[in-house]
């Protein structure tokens, strides 16, 4: 290929109005870095090394905080509850509804092949690495499949980062959209330590959830802003 038709190739690419091009671009180049930066998460998790000893250390430190102040306990369980099974279920159901009944056909579709998406890598992936879950969870906790990745993590951000990405698009410019992906961010977030702090993951389970989580939703959002400006 010709040196100009190299430099066309690479303006199109970094282009904001072609509709394969800049959000493709930077779509792409994410979801690699943090499919790169779980294989490494993963390697060091299921080995005996630092990131090992990290996990046991600060799990066993909470779970004697955890013990010493039943209110924080609480907080957290609660938090827990937010990514759980029962609400993300009731969350596809609901989103993927309204969606339907607003007529957003491309978004209702893209939510529950996220949604489906995500639960059968959380499965595959638990069953690839087969990481015992910790010894110090805390009594509330009852799961019994693998630890990593977590699935809470994994499962909020592409639910709840899916339902940021909707409201993004209706939300005008401004501190309305700043303060969407600060909330949205901050759940996330409190989800994640929910479940470190009752010893139900890793720490390492947890970071391991939130990287192949957010690849996958750079995968979803790219797919649907594809098409989106392909029609416009």
């Amino acid at each position: 290929m010709p040196p100009s038709s190299w430099k066309a190739f690479l303006r199109r690419r970094f282009s904001a109005e072609e509709y394969l091009g800049l959000h493709l671009t930077i779509g792409l180049l994410l979801s690699l870095a943090t499919l790169g930066m779980f294989a490494c998460v993963g390697h060091f998790a299921i080995g005996h090394g630092s990131v090992v000893r990290f996990d046991d250390e600060l799990g066993q430190r909470l779970a004697e905080h955890r013990a010493a102040h039943p209110w924080v306990r609480d907080f957290f369980f609660g938090m827990t509850q937010v990514g759980s099974v029962n609400v993300m279920i009731a969350l596809v159901l609901g989103v993927g509804l309204l969606l339907l009944v607003r007529r957003q056909r491309l978004l209702a579709l893209v939510w529950l092949a996220a949604v489906a998406g995500g639960g059968l890598l959380d499965l595959l992936l638990k069953q690839v690495f087969q990481r015992d879950r910790p010894s110090f969870r805390d009594a509330a906790i009852f799961e019994t499949t693998a630890s990593f990745p977590s699935g809470h993590s994994m499962g909020s951000v592409i639910g709840y980062g899916l339902i940021g990405y909707f409201l993004w698009l209706i939300v005008p410019h401004g501190w309305g959209r700043r303060a969407l992906v600060i909330g949205v961010a901050l759940l996330i977030l409190l989800i994640g330590c929910s479940r470190i702090y009752l010893g139900a993951h890793y720490f390492s389970d947890v970071v391991g959830g939130y990287l192949v989580g957010s690849a996958w939703l750079a995968t979803c959002i790219t797919g649907v802003e594809t098409v989106r400006r392909r029609r416009t």
